[in-house]
């Protein structure tokens, strides 16, 4: 668990892989979306910061905000990341649709955008090709500092007139009914999360006041805290060591930090991730918290989450880091809807990279 400097190796600049698009009506809908997005958020801020300071809040807004937070958390973390991406568990439609909404609600873009990032960011990690690597830009030129790629990492990146291709890292997701369904009314969740839930509640508990203070503050300045959360996950942890530790020597800049994975519920434990991508849950030691894996194995213990993927043992793979993690990425990506639903068809392909 060492710090390893400068195990982000060189690469040729501007070389981009497939299923990159750049400039395009696509980057232009991606652009739109985003200005949109991060408009309302940071003008909700505003006043969620005027309204604190000058009405106020109180145990309503604090227990709506950490309640959708927790939520929204859950979703990304299990619902979006280890179900949708990665295939670390499957389940049923109800519990599908359930983790595909509060998923959506997070306001981290639609999940056919944000898995197709994510298998991109996997294959390509800290390469050309990245979607948000401290080290290259979206177009794969390297950073000229250090300070520069980390901004990049947490924000810059969704500006950048580049696109992920959805057909080449997400065909199971564009044939998947369910999720196809929380993509097209996305804007419907967005406004769920951030206006309708915490403005319902806060009406009914106390009023119009406090129904306005759950909006700002329990809504959208909620929603801001928890985009600024997963960002640590692109930016901190993949410091290369600047911050946390390194359990694994891997060709990335990867790291485990633990401040990071208690607002994350476990995402933060990013270089345990990048080593064993399909585990369903990511602790390898008493103080790496991983409460997105424990609900997953609750969810296992009560039947809603079957063949969930954790690797017997943990004992190192016999296959290298980068062709595990692609093949991983590839099978996934590649896979269609053969034998009983969305989930199904790549289990065997997988667990042969995992012999034990």
């Amino acid at each position: 668990m060492t710090a390893i400097r400068s195990s982000v190796p060189e690469e040729s600049p501007g070389r981009l892989p497939p299923g990159v698009i750049v400039e395009g009506p696509l980057v232009d809908a991606k652009l739109r979306e985003t200005y949109v997005i991060l408009g309302v958020i940071y003008s909700g801020l505003i006043g969620a910061l005027v309204w604190t300071i000058t009405q106020g809040i109180g145990w309503v807004e604090l227990a709506v905000f950490v309640g959708i937070y927790s939520l929204t958390t859950i979703g990304i973390g299990v619902g979006m990341h280890r179900l949708l991406v990665h295939r670390s568990f499957r389940c049923g439609p109800v519990m599908r649709a359930f983790f595909c909404a509060i998923a959506t609600m997070a306001l981290q873009g639609s999940v056919l955008k944000w898995v197709s990032n994510h298998r991109r960011h996997h294959l390509y990690s800290d390469k050309p090709g990245d979607v948000h690597s401290p080290y290259y830009d979206g177009v794969g030129n390297r950073h000229d500092s250090f300070a520069k790629g980390m901004l990049h990492a947490h924000a810059g990146w969704s500006f950048d007139h580049v696109a992920t291709d959805a057909e080449y890292y997400a065909k199971d997701i564009l044939a998947d009914p369910i999720a196809m369904f929380f993509v097209k009314t996305r804007w419907f969740w967005y406004a769920m999360s951030t206006i309708l839930i915490p403005g319902a509640i806060g009406y009914a508990v106390g009023g119009i006041h406090t129904m306005i203070g759950c909006v700002l503050f329990s809504g959208i300045f909620r929603s801001y805290v928890m985009v600024m959360a997963t960002s640590l996950v692109n930016s901190v942890c993949h410091s290369d060591g600047h911050y946390g530790y390194r359990r694994f020597d891997l060709n990335d800049g990867t790291t485990n930090e633990l401040v990071t994975t208690i607002l994350t519920f476990g995402e933060g434990l990013h270089n345990n991730h990048h080593r064993f991508p399909r585990d369903a849950y990511l602790s390898h030691a008493w103080y790496e918290i991983d409460i997105n894996g424990l609900i997953i194995r609750g969810l296992g213990k009560l039947g809603l989450a079957h063949d969930i993927f954790v690797r017997p043992g943990r004992r190192a793979s016999t296959v290298s880091t980068e062709q595990t993690s692609q093949a991983v990425i590839l099978n996934t990506a590649n896979s269609r809807t053969s034998r009983s639903g969305p989930s199904a068809g790549i289990e065997q392909p997988l667990s042969d990279l995992f012999p034990e």
